[in-house]
């Protein structure tokens, strides 16, 4: 360990705090080191977990870093504990140290659900530039929960470094999320020893002492001057983008011949789900709307027609909650009654009111985009935090379908959910990929006109279609139609917008359409020549990627596509003094392109076209530059002016 606890000097107060993008950093950790371990205790082997930590605050926006939050999993009444707590506060007081002693009595926990509690605890007579320090130890007697570590955090890191001593006779795999670089990855083959004590067979006689020795699995791994982590534009979850490394029990062997595989069966994890009373026997219970599926059942014969009016009869009866879940809260019929639930609530009673009506649907476990990715050879049930509803229709073997959203058609996902994979609740368990079954669509018009006094006018139409169109839709459900509005008419700072109105509100099928009227007055009504910025009057997309450099993918959901078109007409005694050159320009490996055009159409008319299209969901570290670059000079072309003068 590359400090040792207890002792802090003058001169490690001396060292300038790590820089961060604008400052110094408001807190840093100097080392955070963690050490697991395996164990034999009475009966069984245990988890021991130490870990020691020195962190710098250096303002006191840094001040929440000297509290402490500590996870421990409990299960069945047993609970990991937390032991050998202790810590310091140290401060630099006329050239001399002086230390404040954490107490081991007043830590706080909390219950987060129930199968993991939190305690915390807060370091004492903490100011500006204050190192504090803490030690504390975990034992645990769940073999399966050899714990993770992460590397990278909000803050920069000077030293952080994980080892885990893994005995020969236990298989774990190890899963490593992140991007930035390890300064240390190494596995080495050490000695093992450890004591075990085991009980005689019906608890007669003493415990039996035994020795077992053997190999083990040595993994470290180190990172340094780690900046601190800070979301960029079109990330999901920080979780699947900060170094971090995981674990899960594949498997043990005592004898070097009996291997047993302890990954978990998804046939295993399937009975326990269609046994359990907020899932399975949720969807066997008497069904709230089964009158009413069979209404629907006996007016449409064709089953996609079927299915779109039952997905539109529980998002009439229905409202979600905002809350991720993948069990249900309380009974159908009570989601029923109360009209609102969580996602399973909802989604579970989707699924049941489709069978109801004849058709073949099951539950689609997922996790949501701020939930973060899931590993699909593993069948581990936390990975998911959301169900939503899957559909075989004929010549339509996978449809996907959400009623948490009240204007989402058959076969669209809510783009929360569009995220790796979802796996179907049902005996299979097979992956479905979460594809978006639309792109994100803006099309914008504008008609304008100068007068001879220089001003600028006309109408602009904003539509928005696909899941831009959704997106829309849900801001004005979580607001109101004058709110939505009032947003749009801000974004025109230096133009004068009125008659603002929505088109096509209630069409799901059809895009949403802002139309309203522009002016744009002059500040010289007689002068010779004008500036005039016409691209401004559609409001294209702002420029998002002002990093220089990424070593993140963008994940933008879906493809996305803008479209602009402004037409001006100019007065008898105007001219064009020069048109804007023609842009096109395309991302490497079909990922997309940009095209600028002005044109005049006649001597009183001039067109510009563009057209931003994104044709892909995701981009690699290695693709962002061409895809910033793109995205500057389009930004750039979206700023020129149109120059015409007076004959």
């Amino acid at each position: 360990m590359p400090i040792q606890f207890g002792k802090v000097l003058p001169a490690d107060f001396a060292n300038p705090p790590a820089a961060t993008d604008t400052a110094a950093a408001e807190a840093e950790y100097l080392c955070d080191f963690g050490n697991s371990k395996i164990v034999g205790s009475n009966d069984h082997f245990q988890v021991v977990f130490e870990r020691t930590a020195r962190l710098r605050i250096n303002r006191k926006s840094g001040y929440e870093w000297a509290t402490v939050q500590v996870p421990l999993y409990t299960k069945d009444g047993s609970s990991e504990r937390l032991t050998n707590l202790k810590g310091f506060t140290y401060n630099l007081q006329d050239g001399r140290v002086s230390q404040a002693k954490l107490s081991s009595e007043p830590v706080f926990k909390e219950k987060l659900d129930k199968n993991h509690l939190q305690v915390s605890f807060t370091m004492p007579d903490v100011r500006e530039n204050s190192i504090v320090e803490f030690s504390y130890t975990i034992i645990s007697d769940f073999i399966f929960n050899l714990q993770d570590w992460q590397f990278e955090h909000s803050i920069p890191v000077r030293w952080s470094e994980y080892r885990a001593n893994i005995p020969q006779f236990y298989n774990y795999k190890s899963i490593i999320r992140g991007y930035l670089p390890f300064a240390v990855e190494e596995k080495t083959t050490v000695p093992y020893s450890t004591s075990y004590n085991m009980s005689p067979d019906a608890g007669l006689g003493p415990t039996k002492d035994m020795r077992i020795s053997g190999q083990a699995m040595q993994l470290r791994w180190v990172m340094k001057d780690v900046p601190a982590f800070r979301s960029e534009p079109f990330m999901t979850t920080p979780h699947d983008y900060v170094r971090s490394v995981h674990f899960e029990l594949a498997g043990r062997d005592f004898t070097g011949h009996d291997y047993v595989d302890l990954t978990g069966k998804w046939e295993t994890l399937w009975k326990t789900l269609s046994e359990d009373e907020e899932f399975g026997k949720a969807l066997t219970s008497p069904a709230p709307l089964a009158a009413e599926a069979k209404i629907i059942q006996a007016k449409y014969p064709d089953p996609t027609a079927r299915a779109a009016a039952v997905l539109a009869l529980v998002q009439r009866n229905v409202q979600y909650n905002g809350q991720p879940r993948i069990y249900v809260s309380q009974p159908l019929r009570r989601t029923f009654e109360k009209h609102l639930g969580n996602a399973a609530d909802v989604n579970l009673l989707l699924v049941q009111t489709l069978r109801q009506a004849g058709l073949q649907a099951t539950p689609l476990l997922l996790s949501t985009r701020d939930h973060g990715n899931v590993q699909t050879n593993l069948p581990v049930i936390t990975q998911f935090n959301y169900v939503a509803a899957h559909l075989t229709l004929p010549n339509q073997p996978d449809v996907l379908l959400d009623a948490t959203e009240p204007q989402l058609p058959l076969g669209f996902l809510p783009e929360r959910c569009l995220n790796g994979q979802g796996c179907l609740a049902d005996a299979t368990g097979r992956w479905l990929p979460l594809k978006p079954a639309a792109s994100h669509v803006q099309y914008r018009t504008a008609k304008l006109r100068l007068t001879p006094q220089g001003l600028l006018e006309g109408t602009v139409k904003l539509e928005y279609g696909g899941y831009a169109g959704l997106e829309a839709r849900r801001q004005i459900r979580e607001s109101s139609t004058g709110d939505y509005l009032g947003r749009i008419s801000h974004r025109w700072s230096d133009w004068q917008p009125a008659a603002v109105k929505l088109v096509a509100l209630d069409s799901v099928r059809k895009p949403l359409a802002v139309e309203l009227n522009l002016s744009f007055p002059s500040d010289n009504p007689d002068a010779a020549m004008f500036y005039l910025p016409l691209l401004k009057a559609v409001d294209m997309m702002p420029h998002p990627f002002k990093a220089e450099n990424r070593i993140y993918p963008v994940n933008l959901g879906m493809p996305r596509e803008y479209t602009g078109l402004v037409t001006l007409t100019l007065p008898a005694n105007f001219t064009v003094q020069e048109l804007p050159a023609s842009v096109l320009l395309a991302l490497p490996n079909g990922g997309g392109r940009f095209s600028y055009q002005a044109s005049q159409i006649s001597p009183e008319t001039i067109q510009i076209a563009t057209r931003l299209q994104l044709s892909k969901s995701d981009y690699s570290p290695a693709e962002y530059a061409a895809l910033r670059e793109i995205h500057q000079r389009a930004a750039s072309k979206y700023a020129e002016m149109l120059v015409v003068r007076r004959k």
